[in-house]
């Protein structure tokens, strides 16, 4: 899947996107009365915007928001959902197997073919070998 095509997405979910100079964060997420909002760093590989871009959508719609000031949310838990969705979206598990068989055998070339992060594709691979 393409940036254009999670824009679009994001679009139609009502989910507004900008960018700005976030080094070191790189992306954000936000849900509060008015809607739900992505901020990407403005300054990122187009993989990087990629992965980023639908791992934060995952946050929206898997609604996976944690409060830092709870002591009870489990961040953990809303980052998995997020991964998850945006792995799901990215990499589907028929492209994945299909790339495999096609000599796709390991990270770097995965991650080269799908256009994502290595990191991502990491992520992804460990996924789906406990699906």
């Amino acid at each position: 899947m393409e940036t254009t095509k999670l824009l679009r997405i994001a679009e139609r979910s009502g989910i507004t996107v900008d960018r700005f100079n976030l080094p070191q964060n790189r992306s954000v997420s936000v849900k509060c009365e008015s809607g739900m909002y992505v901020a990407l760093d403005n300054n990122m590989t187009c993989a990087e915007e990629k992965v980023c871009l639908a791992h934060e959508l995952g946050h929206c719609e898997t609604y996976s928001f944690y409060n830092i000031y709870s002591p009870l949310d489990i961040r953990g838990k809303h980052e998995n959902r997020a991964n998850c969705w945006a792995i799901k979206k990215l990499i589907p598990k028929y492209q994945f197997e299909k790339a495999i068989k096609s000599g796709y055998d390991n990270v770097y070339s995965l991650a080269e073919y799908f256009g994502v992060t290595t990191d991502f594709m990491i992520k992804a691979v460990e996924y789906y070998k406990g699906a």
